[in-house]
């Protein structure tokens, strides 16, 4: 694997203060054991509960984020459905059961979320306000559906009446107006909630807000930091060590049809979060699932995500054909999962862009299925490498080696991860390899 720099090495220990396994096997850094994808045992978070109100038309996006790092700052999760709201079903379908995000997410269970960070959902008929330490209220249009149900208000004043952290993001802000808890706070929010802000409260024009136990963020690229936030509040001693650390660095994310949804939102607001500069580079695969979709410049994800993203201002990150993209715009690539590796093994050329960057010795970092087109690229011979076990056959065929059993392997300037729980670990590998 070659030296490490004391900034790459003394990352690698930030990571294990999760309580994560890491170990050097014959030059590889490997995070192992039975804590990769799950809740940490350490944590600023850990011993706390969190319950996340959702109805239909929540943010994806930040529920992807949640879902990701409140465990991994070892607190427990559960979300909380609002799933009886007869009069808003903008998605016939689900009716009755769960509730769905703007792009199409389900709650009850996450598609493609194992471990046990988001395994436990709970309806708000079921769930007792004074079992939680915060109750955090997502964004999207879900807030004004929320803010009409006298069970969901009752909720917030009685889990703000016995101690608990009422957090809302963007449009999540709508229901504490409701409930009637915001008047003189200070705070921020979004263009939805922040008019009104600015009559019956102290509105701020920050990212993010904290007064007496009532924490409000602007929108879903300052989640992040909302979380983080909320780690300090209970955690006075906690330092945060990731964010602005790829301050200079910039990060490819290879964005093609059918890409995991997951594997792109959360790395693109964790690096953007950690300083880095995002280029999203797509390319036209052979193959797309939605045809009504054929000729347009957007690509769409495997749940609904698309690029452009939805929900991230375009001045957070750029977009380019990867055809066009030069070696010396980036320091690192990373691939998500689902079907898009295959969609680029069809296209061709970006097994030739995987190529030039490996010879360029840039960090090759990839996912889930992401393995299978730097495989067939012919660069993971000799690699020790982790991925969803549909990746076995392409890597082993190569001449790498493959192990479901790590959450991440760090080979070189190889980053594999294994499937999407493992996001926060894969993350802080990418950051370790591009700092070395």
């Amino acid at each position: 694997m070659g030296a490490v720099s004391d900034s790459g090495s003394s990352f690698i220990d930030v990571a294990r203060e999760t309580g994560i396994d890491i170990i050097d096997e014959d030059g590889a850094i490997i995070w192992t054991g039975p804590k990769g994808g799950n809740i940490k045992p350490v944590g600023p978070l850990s011993g706390k509960t969190v319950g996340c109100l959702v109805a239909s038309e929540f943010s994806d996006f930040q529920a992807y984020y949640v879902a990701s790092y409140i465990g991994e700052f070892g607190g427990r999760l559960e979300f909380i459905m609002v799933d009886k709201v007869t009069w808003k079903f903008t998605r016939p379908n689900i009716r009755g059961k769960g509730v769905q995000g703007m792009w199409g997410l389900s709650i009850d269970p996450i598609p493609v979320m194992g471990g046990d960070k988001a395994s436990r959902n709970k309806t708000i008929g079921n769930a007792d306000p004074r079992d939680y330490d915060a109750v955090v209220i997502i964004g999207g249009h879900s807030g004004d559906i929320m803010s009409t149900e006298p069970n969901v208000l009752d909720f917030i004043n009685r889990a703000y009446d016995n101690g608990a952290v009422i957090g809302g993001i963007g449009g999540g802000i709508i229901p504490i107006i409701a409930a009637g808890i915001m008047k003189g706070k200070a705070c921020t929010g979004n263009e939805q909630v922040s008019f009104i802000l600015k009559k019956i409260a102290k509105y701020e024009d920050s990212h993010c807000v904290m007064d007496n136990r009532i924490l409000t963020a602007k929108n879903t690229i300052d989640t992040p930091l909302f979380i983080h936030r909320l780690c300090k509040h209970f955690n006075r001693v906690f330092v945060d060590k990731r964010k602005d650390v790829l301050s200079g660095k910039t990060m490819l994310m290879i964005c093609g049809w059918d890409f995991e949804d997951f594997e792109i939102a959360v790395p693109v607001m964790e690096f953007i979060y950690r300083g880095a500069k995002i280029i999203l580079g797509t390319f036209t695969g052979a193959t797309r699932a939605r045809p009504p979709l054929l000729g347009l410049e957007v690509v769409q994800g495997n749940f609904g995500m698309s690029v452009p993203l939805q929900e991230i201002s375009e001045s957070c990150y750029e977009i380019k054909r990867l055809s066009e993209i030069d070696m010396g715009e980036f320091d690192g690539l990373l691939i998500p999962g689902a079907f898009n590796p295959w969609n680029m093994i069809e296209a061709g050329t970006p097994l030739e862009f995987l190529q030039k960057a490996d010879a360029a010795g840039k960090i090759l970092s990839y996912m889930c299925h992401g393995p299978i087109p730097v495989a067939a690229a012919g660069l993971v011979d000799g690699k020790k490498i982790t991925g969803w076990l549909a990746s076995k056959d392409a890597v082993v065929a190569m001449g790498g080696e493959f192990n479901p059993e790590w959450a991440v392997a760090m080979d070189g300037t190889h980053v594999s991860g294994r499937t999407t729980p493992e996001l926060p670990e894969f993350i802080d590998a990418i950051t370790a390899a591009l700092l070395r």
